[in-house]
């Protein structure tokens, strides 16, 4: 490794005058451990180019910045009070411990037989702890893992971050009861708590409280004895904030490290081309700090961290290994500088008045960044933004330019590119009168609403049927159309501007009906279902919803069924073969008790029903000529006439009085059904309507079921 006494060449930079300063300071066990790194300055040339510096001098310092001679004691004592423990031994011991702590340390007390409890939490009160030793009573089994993770618990809830842990075990180390002590030495070491155990008694388990205290860094005392109690003590006093400290360091490439004081333990180039170092420092005691000062030079132009993963690693009072990010410090390398090349593109390429123009930067500056660009878009409006976004108000072509500038202020020549800005269509919008407009009822269009940004719409062409031709055009914004009919139409509206742009707008305007006809089909059965020779009543619900001046309503019914009046509500009728005509010759008026007929007729089915279910179909329709319209009547429209029905309904319709099957008469089976359904299991005979069917067994069961019950017989039974 190299040693330079090269001094500055040239003009130095202002900026070499300057020294950075960047530090961290990360909490640790006790207090903090601060990490800093400083560097006398952020700007050099690369390496062998340029007239002024290119080393610069980093300088790392870690400290304490915790003052003092040592660190305050959290000490638990954990007493053994099983049937087999020595009781005035640990009494003993832990009072002549206890009056060789300092005021600033504190205790605690916890006692196991057959469970551990908390008999004494953290604290300075040394007369209510020893009250609490001297209360102690022994019987039971020993808990002795159970007591270490009670003290563990007080540590975790209650411990000091200042404070050194440690666990006083007055034990025989015998285990019979609850947890198995032997990983609570690998927990407590994590925690940074140190377990210095005391054998206490006859037979001690020297192998599970040495191993206790090897896991911990802790001591094991056979006996208690005075030097047991001077030795706890100086094992636990403590002026050291950091011990075994190593630095790692990793460089990055750009970077090259000249020298260093001190010097590191080992340098590594790594394969990726970062260099490693590592030094081993001295112990850090309260208050006291070390530094390293590293010459580097830059190796490439750009600002670079000096760390890469860097990390001060140690470990700390309760011996807990540590790690501190190394906080990088940037150093920049510059070069001779070049003018920056200027270049853009935009789009959309061929934009029009309405468009937004995107303008993206494409300028380079060979030794720098580019961080200024000047934007004239050669109608008046300029920008300093490098993606700049512009709307051209006018047609015409334009002469953008821009010129770039550099990190260290340098110009380039402008690039220039010519935009041409088309006409924009105008925006076609119309609204209708009234906006829920009924068939054969004029509604009013205005497309007052449409509007042309760069210049004015001429013309309106109108489609109002959805047939993609248009209709009418004109040259002012309102217009007039009744609809023939009720439902969906997709009115579209053409603008023309007078550069001749076209723009269209499209709505789906809901033409509700004039008047609404709902047909009704009453087969007194589901699903509209009837038998040979049954009767059905269809009712057609007319409601007027404007006013119509006169109505003609048309139903055509299925061949074979018989037509029957039943009420015309007024209205003259006519039957024509299989059409039925009516005519009602008076106003109906809107929300008013003329506003609704309703005619009602009855269809009777074929004697003869088919082998399979048919369907038959009612149409119908309704109009008027004021105001002009025809549309289908809506509604039920199928009959299914059927050649069997289940057993159950027809029990349940059976008129028991007069002898036959009767399908208004409802959906639950009386008494008389029952009786009828009896006769009919007991003599074995076919159940009319259900294609010769007989009642069997579990038949009249579910017969009495829905009986008893009072279900119908279109449910599930309960």
């Amino acid at each position: 490794m190299r040693t330079t006494t090269k001094t500055a060449r040239g003009i130095p930079l202002a900026v070499l005058l300057m020294s950075v300063l960047v530090a961290i300071s990360l909490p640790t066990w006790g207090g903090e451990i601060t990490v800093r790194q400083t560097i006398d300055r952020s700007e050099v040339f690369v390496s062998g180019m340029g007239e002024g510096e290119d080393e610069a001098v980093l300088t790392l310092s870690i400290g304490s910045a915790v003052a003092g001679e040592r660190y305050p004691i959290d000490l638990i004592f954990i007493i053994d009070t099983s049937a087999t423990a020595e009781l005035a031994s640990s009494e003993a011991f832990a009072f002549d411990l206890i009056e060789r702590l300092s005021p600033d340390d504190r205790i605690g007390l916890v006692a196991y037989a057959d469970t551990a409890q908390l008999a004494a939490p953290l604290s300075d009160d040394r007369a209510a702890v020893k009250a609490a030793i001297a209360d102690l009573a022994t019987g039971g089994k020993s808990a002795l893992g159970a007591a270490l993770q009670a003290a563990r618990r007080e540590f975790s809830q209650n411990g000091r971050s200042e404070a050194v842990f440690a666990v006083v075990l007055l034990s025989d180390g015998q285990s019979n009861v609850g947890t198995a002590p032997d990983v609570e030495g690998g927990v407590a070491e994590e925690m940074g708590i140190t377990i210095i155990p005391v054998g206490i008694g006859t037979l001690i388990n020297k192998n599970l409280l040495g191993q206790l205290a090897a896991d911990t860094g802790g001591v094991f005392y056979s006996r208690p004895t005075d030097r047991a109690l001077s030795g706890i003590i100086d094992h636990l006093t403590s002026g050291i904030a950091a011990r075994r400290v190593t630095v790692n360091k990793v460089l990055p490439p750009q970077i090259a490290l000249i020298d260093s004081t001190p010097r590191p333990t080992s340098v590594k180039a790594n394969p990726d081309g970062t260099t490693s170092a590592v030094w081993h420092l001295s112990d850090i005691y309260l208050g006291g700090s070390a530094s390293i000062e590293l010459t580097l030079e830059a190796m490439a132009r750009g600002s670079w961290d000096t760390d890469l993963d860097s990390s001060v690693e140690y470990f700390d009072f309760r011996g807990v290994h540590q790690s501190v990010k190394i906080p990088a410090v940037t150093l920049t390398a510059i070069e001779p500088n070049h003018a920056p090349k200027a270049d853009f593109a935009f789009s959309p390429e061929d934009p029009n008045t309405m468009d937004t123009v995107m303008f993206v930067n494409r300028s380079l500056d060979d030794d720098g960044e580019v961080t200024g660009w000047e934007w004239d878009f050669g109608d008046g409006e300029k920008s300093d933004v490098p993606n700049p976004e512009h709307r051209f108000v006018a047609p015409g072509t334009y002469t953008v330019s821009l010129v770039a500038i550099d990190d260290r202020g340098a110009r380039s020549t402008a690039a220039k590119a010519q935009v041409t800005v088309k006409n924009t269509p105008p925006t076609a919008l119309f609204t209708s009168s009234p906006k829920e407009p009924r068939s054969g009822v004029e509604t009013v269009f205005d497309a007052s609403g449409s509007n042309d940004i760069d210049g004015h719409v001429v013309t309106y062409s109108w489609d109002f049927d959805g047939d993609g031709a248009f209709d009418r055009t004109t040259a002012v914004p309102q217009v007039s159309y009744t609809f023939p009919s009720s439902g969906e139409v997709r009115v579209t509206l053409a603008a023309t501007d007078d550069s001749g742009g076209i723009g269209t707008y499209t709505k789906v305007i809901e033409v509700l009906p004039s008047v609404t006809a709902i047909r009704t089909i009453d087969t007194c059965l589901p699903d509209d279902v009837t038998i040979a020779g049954g009767t059905v009543t269809v009712t057609v619900t007319i409601t007027a919803n404007t006013e119509v001046n006169g109505l003609s309503v048309t139903e055509t019914i299925p061949d074979g069924w018989t037509f029957t009046a039943v009420d015309d509500d007024g209205a003259t009728r006519r039957e024509a073969g299989g059409a039925i005509e009516w005519i009602f010759f008076e106003k109906l008026i809107y929300d008013d008790v003329d506003s609704k007929r309703e005619i009602r007729y009855t269809l009777t089915a074929p004697s003869a029903a088919p082998a399979d279910p048919e369907q038959f179909a009612i149409t119908g329709d309704i109009g008027s000529s004021s105001p002009r319209f025809s549309q289908a009547i809506g509604g039920e429209d199928k009959l299914t006439l059927v050649r069997e029905l289940p057993i159950p309904v027809v029990i349940s319709r059976w008129d028991a009085a007069n002898g036959k099957l009767d399908p208004c008469l409802g959906e639950l089976v009386g008494f008389d059904q029952i009786q009828y359904a009896v006769s009919l299991w007991l003599s074995g005979e076919a159940v009319p309507h259900t294609d010769n069917k007989s009642i069997d067994l579990a038949t009249i069961q579910d017969l009495i079921a829905y009986w008893l019950t009072g279900s119908s017989v279109h449910d599930p039974l309960p």
